[in-house]
């Protein structure tokens, strides 16, 4: 930026001194930096702030979360992974005097004797087999047994007491899990015809006498309230944690959530999978997508009983567990980048605003606007280079000041040598004389001619003003087409269309004889066609606009601004209208000229309305 106002400086002074031809430059070292100097200071600053600061402390406060989360998390695994070791124990324990009362019914002399000599039930005493029973049931009857059941092996019922009847066709599939898991208990899911919910704890009854000989079935009927009541509601592990004992094929024996359908696969059937996979794996603990959620999985296989004693703990709850510290790290990393930030703007405008002031000021400079200063009353190098800013502008604006006198004072003297180069009243007698020589002669061209001349001259060197009325402007134009119309054998026409209340409008003299000598030289071709030649004047807003336009031949407007300097009138062409209408007038105003070749060309002089001289 500093590069880009000096350029600016130097081009405005170097300009406006006559003996300067060679400048030296003075190169910045930017090689090393070309990089970043592609990017404006203010995206600079911030960018290193933002490095050195905001990202390492929001990276700091990220990694002390996740440190503590995962501190949290693995904590959390370990104390539900003893909680539900736990409940297993409780449930062996529960499941023993289950399995003790299995075992006595089995080894009972009464139902091996009648079980072994596969004695129908009906031809058994009723006394006998009550007996029998209440032997057993006095050492051990739990509190949650629903219904106690005896099979022979052709799966009759030998004895049944309970206040719950199963069904054959769970009695069957209870059958068949006790022959899959044999030599061990069988634990199946069966629903009463009452739609009582309970666990079959099975097994198969062996001879006494040949433990190959198998000579029944004993089933213990247990209440599932005995799992999801006492044992899995008494363990919380947290809001929306589900306890669950599943068989080996999925189904789910009891749930801490009553939501959860008991004695069908459980409603994501990606547990299962999951759960095969950490056992191959021979991982207790993990994590996976259950139920559409994120959640910690723990589970305990038993072999024997096959099922698996699952844990779910969503992560929503683990999160908010460490929700409060996180909060507390978030608030304080907030509170630390935005003291940063402050901090970053403040220092960055401290930098940037100055420079964008030197900016905003060069710029006007650079529009020739001189009249205002930058004001930085500091110390830093900011101040320093606005102050000589301000002392070199200040040169540039007087030596603007003396070049507009040295203009106006060059104007004057070729305006006066023009007037002084031939004695007026001796050059108007003589084309006084010549004009009536014409008339004498019967020669109207020539007449026409030396009069439009006279006239002509005589506004050239006897008006000392420099600025006219725009009508007396149009008449000496009017003689110059007349003296043209002699040379050019009448080869163009002109057309007017002024608006009268302009006339009397105030212009530079001088400035439309070089256009229509344009409009002549660019517009009549070689082949001897006519061309007309429009001049219109017009009022937009507060501006006069001047068009002389022409239908001719046109020219190439590059090739013609190498030339622009050749084509003068009295030692004022083209390029000295334009240069005399912005020195007096300023930048905005001008000569604007188009032409296209074989369409003709386009001349518009927008001056100030003035209705006085100088006004």
């Amino acid at each position: 930026m500093k590069r880009r106002c000096f350029c600016i400086v130097d081009t405005i002074f170097f300009s406006m001194c006559y003996g300067m031809r060679y400048v030296k430059i003075y190169r910045l070292p930017s090689r090393s930096f070309a990089m970043l100097r592609k990017f404006k200071i203010q995206h600079r600053l911030i960018g290193t702030f933002l490095i050195v600061s905001v990202i390492p402390i929001i990276f700091l406060g990220f990694y002390a979360y996740k440190l503590y989360s995962q501190s949290i998390s693995d904590k959390l695994f370990a104390s539900t992974y003893q909680a539900i070791t736990l409940v297993n124990k409780n449930l062996l324990t529960e499941l023993q005097s289950y399995q003790f009362l299995n075992g006595s019914i089995s080894t009972n002399e009464f139902v091996q004797a009648n079980l072994a000599n596969k004695r129908d039930q009906h031809l058994v005493p009723s006394t006998s087999k009550e007996a029998a029973m209440d032997a057993i049931f006095r050492t051990t009857f739990p509190s949650h047994v629903v219904t106690v059941s005896i099979l022979n092996t052709d799966h009759t019922p030998f004895y049944e007491l309970g206040y719950e009847t199963i069904n054959k066709r769970d009695i069957e599939k209870a059958i068949a899990d006790v022959d899959a898991n044999a030599p061990y208990d069988g634990l199946t899911y069966v629903r009463t015809t009452r739609a009582y919910e309970t666990i079959a704890v099975g097994r198969r009854i062996h001879a006494e006498h040949d433990s190959s000989e198998q000579i029944g079935y004993a089933f213990v009927y247990v209440s599932t309230d005995l799992f999801s009541k006492n044992i899995l509601s008494s363990v919380d592990l947290g809001e929306g944690s589900q306890l669950l004992i599943m068989g080996r094929d999925g189904t789910i024996f009891s749930s801490s959530d009553k939501e959860t359908a008991l004695g069908e696969p459980y409603r994501d059937p990606a547990l299962l999978s999951m759960l095969r996979q950490a056992q191959q794996n021979n991982r207790s603990s993990f994590s996976g997508t259950v139920n559409n959620a994120n959640q910690q999985v723990s589970y305990i296989y038993n072999e024997q009983i096959g099922w698996y004693l699952i844990s779910l703990i969503p992560y929503s709850y683990i999160n908010s567990e460490i929700s409060q510290i996180t909060l507390s790290i978030f608030f304080i990393v907030i509170l630390i980048v935005i003291i940063c930030i402050i901090i970053i703007y403040f220092m960055n405008n401290s930098i940037v605003k100055p420079i964008k002031g030197i900016i905003a000021y060069t710029n006007q400079i650079s529009n020739r606007e001189f009249s205002n200063r930058i004001q930085d009353d500091n110390d830093d190098e900011m101040s320093v280079l606005s102050r000589k800013i301000n002392s070199m502008v200040s040169e540039i604006e007087s030596l603007m000041d003396a070049q507009k006198l040295n203009d106006k004072r060059k104007r004057e003297l070729e305006l006066q040598m023009l007037q002084s180069q031939i004695n007026p009243h001796f050059l108007f007698n003589t084309l006084n004389t010549l004009r009536w020589l014409a008339v004498i002669n019967h020669v109207p061209v020539l007449n026409s001619g030396i009069s439009s001349l006279s006239e002509l001259l005589r506004s050239t060197i006897l008006d000392h003003n420099e600025e006219i009325t725009l009508d007396q402007e149009l008449q000496n134009l009017a003689h110059y087409f007349e003296i043209q119309n002699i040379r050019y054998a009448n080869r163009f026409q002109v057309s007017y269309d002024i608006n009268d209340e302009l006339r009397s409008v105030f212009i530079p003299k001088f400035i439309l004889q070089p256009v229509a000598e344009n409009a002549i030289i660019h517009g009549i071709s070689e082949n001897g066609k006519s061309i007309d030649i429009r001049i219109r004047v017009q009022q937009a807003a507060e501006q006069l606009h001047i068009e002389i336009a022409d239908n001719g031949k046109g020219f190439d407007m590059k090739l013609q601004r190498a030339s622009e300097h050749r084509d003068k009138l009295s030692g004022i062409g083209i390029h000295n209208v334009n240069e005399r209408i912005r020195l007096h007038y300023g930048e905005p105003y001008g000569l604007f000229i188009s032409s296209e070749v074989g369409e003709g060309t386009r001349c518009i002089i927008i001056i100030p309305i003035q209705k006085s001289v100088g006004g």
